[in-house]
């Protein structure tokens, strides 16, 4: 029997710029692995999509809350760009980068620990890859709330709403770890 269990399978339509994915995250589980593939934009540009978690509530965490730091590797330069960030209103660029016509390809791996529980900071470790006709990239990054509540869910959001999101594919799997 797998330790791995899939949540919750979401398919992106055409024309949204924001993605809400509720009641994933629950007592069942205390880390979580998500997998984003597939996410492309309208229009002829990349753009850096953000994460943000959903309380229990059904609220998006926008506050100002979030750090991040993140290294970027690019197939022209032997040398990472290194980001990072506090008291953000978003886990920056958390799924990598969406591309913007076929055959670009993106995928994105991470990890989310402890976010039902109230009594703890939600964190996350991620890694994403994106190879286009112009640029090959790839990224790895960790993320931390620091709110303690109990969340439920999580949003992805594109950073240019002028060029909403054409598709995409995001599976959400609890990690059980049987004693």
């Amino acid at each position: 029997m797998s330790n791995l269990r899939l949540i919750n399978e979401t398919t992106i339509t055409s024309g949204v710029s924001t993605v809400n994915i509720e009641d994933v995250f629950s007592a069942e589980y205390d880390v979580y692995k998500l997998v984003m593939s597939g996410m492309t934009t309208v229009g002829t540009l990349q753009t850096s999509p953000n994460f943000r978690f959903i309380n229990s509530g059904g609220s998006v965490i926008s506050a100002s809350n979030y750090d991040y730091a993140h290294e970027i590797y690019r197939a022209d330069t032997t040398t990472p760009t290194e980001q990072s960030a506090t008291n953000q209103a978003q886990l920056y660029r958390f799924p990598g980068e969406s591309v913007d016509q076929v055959p670009d390809d993106q995928g994105q791996v991470s990890y989310i620990f402890n976010p039902f529980d109230s009594s703890k900071y939600s964190f996350a470790i991620y890694e994403s890859i994106v190879t286009a006709a112009s640029l090959t990239l790839s990224m790895k990054g960790i993320g931390v709330l620091k709110q303690k509540a109990s969340m439920t869910g999580f949003q992805v959001i594109d950073s240019n709403a002028s060029r909403p999101f054409a598709g995409g594919q995001i599976k959400t799997y609890g990690l059980r770890v049987d004693s």
